[in-house]
C-alpha cells in the first residue's frame, strides 16, 4: 500500500503530466498492456465499449483528448488509497467531477484504470 506521502507525490506528478499535454510523460504512468475504461473513450472514438487496451491504443485516445480539449486543468479534491490502487476525485475538463481509480502492478505502474464522471461524458 502506498504511504500518504508517496500517494500525494504520485498524484501531483500524474496531474502535472496531463496538464503538460506531453504524451510520453503521461504514458510513462501506464504499463504496456494497460486496460483503460472511460465514458469519454466512447464519446471521442465512437466505441461503445469505452475501453482501450494497450499503450498504443491509450496513446491514440489521450492524443485525441489533447486535440479536443485546448486546456487541461485538474483540481484534485480528494485521494483515497486502497491496497494496490488509488482513487483520485478531481474536477476535470468541462468542470465535471471525476473519480479515476488506478490499479497498480507490482512495480507501481498503472495496469488498469476506471474513470467515472458526475454526468455523461
Amino acid at each position: 500500500m502506498l504511504t500518504m506521502e508517496k500517494t500525494a507525490d504520485y498524484v501531483k506528478r500524474w496531474v502535472a503530466a496531463f496538464e503538460s499535454k506531453d504524451l510520453d510523460r503521461v504514458l510513462a504512468f501506464y504499463t504496456n498492456d494497460v486496460i483503460f475504461h472511460s465514458p469519454l473513450i466512447a464519446r471521442l472514438s465512437h466505441d461503445p465499449s469505452g475501453t482501450v487496451q494497450g499503450k498504443a491504443a491509450l496513446r491514440a485516445y489521450v492524443k485525441k483528448g489533447f486535440e479536443v480539449f485546448d486546456h487541461i486543468n485538474f483540481t484534485v479534491l480528494d485521494v483515497l488509497r486502497g491496497v494496490d490502487s488509488i482513487a483520485i476525485h478531481y474536477k476535470g475538463v468541462m468542470g465535471k467531477h471525476v473519480v479515476e481509480v488506478l490499479f497498480f502492478d507490482k512495480d507501481g505502474v498503472v495496469r488498469e484504470s476506471y474513470v467515472h464522471y458526475s454526468s455523461p461524458a
